[in-house]
């Protein structure tokens, strides 16, 4: 297996090679920079590597604490629940109502934790197809009697294909649903979307409604309403935001609900406090530089342009993430080799959520690239397309 050997970045040295590199997570370009480094040793000096025992006993540490607190901050939350990783953020939101669901909507590409968290419900599970909102709502009238309580689960920015969830759509449809609920798996599209990098539900004016606000036990109305649904997130800060682990931020009480039904605050070890430290200072860069937003928003436009102009077709939005499929597998394997040959390194996927049976080549933008690195992504695609 190839093995990187320098922090992911624009320029990105893997096996003994650097390459120009469009590949990853990395949105913000923030995993190396200088100071979310320093903030990780100078953590390690004076904390050690962790606390060696459960949140629940003396497990909290200052950069752990910290994490939250900025975490709060970027959402504009009361507080944040952060655990060691964003795969099971889902199971930690769904186990959280699954008293207050009667049967789950799950969008068919969805990333694999999606699929596992709803199955884990023992509830009945209904996929719809991809994006489609009409189909989702073919399904509730299927399958969601008058009465029933529906949750629909799906990725905010879908991590292979980099298509945006309607999820002012879904809203809409459920709105006819009263106490159903809308858990978005955002982990692609925290830092990235939204004026201030609140992922998917800002992008599409929803997050004002509230998120992660669920009050236990409250009163649905009978009637149609704009209450309904109830709006949940999860997400990581292991990828645009530039350090590692899972976050939920909310309402104290949701979250304190969430820690004591999921276990993950009792039951697991807490997140490495080199890990935190760097978590917190990456996502105070984040809040503190949005410029960082916009230059990634700048590249996005800047290739999916070069894009169409050599005949490709791809979706305007800002999601960084761009889904090739160009021709057969044999075909996309072999622009993958000859970009990587000329140094430049743009994945083939051959299956992953949500990928069709001949894969795709998933280019990932960084806020990082610049024009002339850009300029020969798009010039090297179109000499091999």
């Amino acid at each position: 297996m190839p093995v990187m050997q320098s922090p992911p970045g624009p320029e990105t040295v893997i096996d003994g090679r650097r390459y120009l590199y469009f590949s990853g997570t990395g949105y913000l370009g923030l995993q190396g920079h200088p100071e979310v480094i320093r903030a990780a040793c100078q953590a390690t000096e004076q904390y050690g590597i962790g606390s060696a025992t459960s949140r629940a006993g003396y497990g909290d540490t200052p950069p752990l604490v910290e994490a939250e607190r900025q975490a709060a901050r970027l959402f504009g939350a009361q507080t944040a629940f952060y655990f060691m990783s964003g795969y099971v953020g889902n199971d930690v939101l769904a186990r959280s109502i699954e008293r207050e669901v009667d049967a789950v909507f799950v969008d068919e590409c969805s990333h694999y934790c999606v699929h596992e968290a709803a199955a884990r419900l023992a509830k009945p599970v209904h996929p719809f197809r991809h994006a489609d909102s009409g189909d989702l709502a073919e399904k509730l009238r299927n399958h969601a009697p008058p009465g029933a309580r529906p949750l629909v689960m799906s990725d905010g920015v879908f991590a292979a294909l980099g298509t945006i969830a309607p999820v002012g759509e879904y809203c809409e449809i459920l709105r006819a649903y009263p106490g159903s609920s809308l858990v978005i798996d955002d982990a692609h599209g925290l830092g990235v979307l939204g004026q201030n990098g609140r992922g998917t539900l800002e992008h599409a004016g929803l997050f004002e409604r509230g998120v992660n606000v669920d009050v236990p036990g409250r009163k649905e109305k009978q009637t149609p309403s704009p209450d309904s649904p109830r709006l949940f997130l999860c997400g990581t800060l292991s990828k645009a935001l530039g350090g590692y682990g899972g976050i939920i931020p909310g309402a104290r009480q949701t979250v304190e609900r969430m820690k004591s039904t999921s276990h993950y605050f009792a039951g697991a070890s807490p997140v490495p406090v080199p890990v935190a430290a760097a978590s917190a200072r990456a996502l105070q860069l984040a809040i503190d530089q949005p410029e960082l937003r916009t230059r990634l928003w700048e590249n996005v436009r800047a290739i999916r342009s070069g894009l169409r102009e050599m005949g490709v077709e791809v979706a305007d939005t800002p999601a960084p993430i761009i889904s090739l499929v160009l021709g057969t597998a044999e075909n996309m394997q072999r622009i993958h080799r000859e970009l990587a040959d000329g140094g430049i390194l743009v994945p083939y996927k051959r299956t992953y959520s949500g990928l069709g049976p001949e894969g795709a080549l998933r280019l990932a933008v960084f806020a990082t690239h610049t024009a002339d690195m850009i300029g020969r992504l798009v010039d090297e695609l179109r000499r091999l397309v």
